[in-house]
């Protein structure tokens, strides 16, 4: 078996997207502010202020980061998106096809990291190596539905959780003491925000293939339309890329037959009772990035919190 080309993606230059496959589905949004399919462009007159504020890398042309410019290490890929939206399995997916991405850390195809969405000093996880003078050529912006993402944000957190104590520095529009309904939604309508305005796709987790997603990342085909050959995770054997489908006995016709397993607090009228401009403002973000308010409409094949690069966690 030949190993991951990992060569290919230490080169130190751009490649620029390669769309075509996931916009022929619908279900992919490409940014018009940015130079789409040119490599590390950002384009517009404040293509370098994007830098600025962002780990996206727009070119030679802009200046270093910090009080010593230096020359900007550059890798391929971030795949970002608000906690829980199913990162570990975008994660998991491309490493399992051969693009080399680390989980919150920098691999040498690149990353895949809800934290990266900010450009901070310091990250609740914190990378080995410094993300001070690293950007990325592409970033994609991972969405999964809204209710989805809050319930599992509910479910998930505990007192004292270090990760919301991080957001709270990183996030000016989340802020303690609120419940944590309305910071997780607060959070979901900034983070989403954030990364429309650097990002050089959109894509729903829920319906787009993993390879489609390889391809946005302007990673080859060598590695995208491959059967596994190149994967970089522990595993000795090749292990199947899985492609979105519905869970068993679901019928497309009837979202009644989707079981939502929902936390009880993640529904619309519970946040309009909290904050109803938000819930509008949430909503109306959800229905641009073309999800119905029921989420039983985007049934989800699997619970991607069980992978882990090498396999399912135990």
């Amino acid at each position: 078996m030949s190993p991951a080309p990992d060569d290919w993606f230490m080169t130190g230059e751009c490649a620029p997207m390669n769309a075509t496959a996931a916009l022929a589905r619908g279900v992919t949004h490409l940014y018009p502010a940015r130079r789409l399919g040119v490599a590390g462009g950002c384009g517009g007159p404040d293509g370098c202020a994007l830098e600025a504020t962002s780990l996206k890398y727009c070119g030679e042309a802009c200046p270093g980061v910090g009080a010593t410019p230096r020359r900007k290490r550059v890798r391929q890929v971030l795949v970002a998106g608000v906690q829980r939206s199913g990162t570990h399995f975008t994660w998991e997916m491309l490493n399992r096809l051969g693009c080399h991405v680390h989980h919150e850390g920098l691999g040498p195809a690149g990353a895949v990291s809800w934290f990266f969405s900010w450009r901070m000093n310091s990250y609740a996880i914190n990378n080995p190596e410094s993300l001070r003078d690293h950007r990325f050529c592409v970033v994609l912006h991972q969405v999964r539905h809204p209710l989805r993402v809050i319930s599992s944000m509910l479910k998930a957190t505990r007192p004292g959780d270090r990760y919301w104590q991080w957001i709270y520095s990183a996030e000016p529009a989340v802020q303690r003491g609120e419940p944590l309904l309305l910071q997780a939604t607060r959070l979901w309508v900034a983070q989403n925000e954030r990364l429309e305005a650097y990002a050089d796709a959109r894509f729903r987790v829920e319906d787009t293939s993993p390879r489609d997603v390889c391809r946005l990342a302007g990673v080859t085909e060598r590695v995208c339309g491959s059967d596994g050959r190149h994967h970089t995770t522990s595993s000795k054997v090749l292990q199947p890329v899985v492609e979105p489908q519905l869970p068993r006995g679901v019928d497309p016709l009837d979202p009644q037959s989707v079981a939502l397993h929902l936390h009880a607090d993640a529904t619309w009228p519970a946040i309009a009772e909290l904050d109803a401009a938000l819930e509008r403002t949430a909503r109306a973000m959800s229905a641009r990035y073309g999800y119905n308010d029921d989420p039983r409409y985007h049934p989800q094949s699997l619970d991607t919190t069980d992978f882990r690069a090498g396999g399912r966690e135990k």
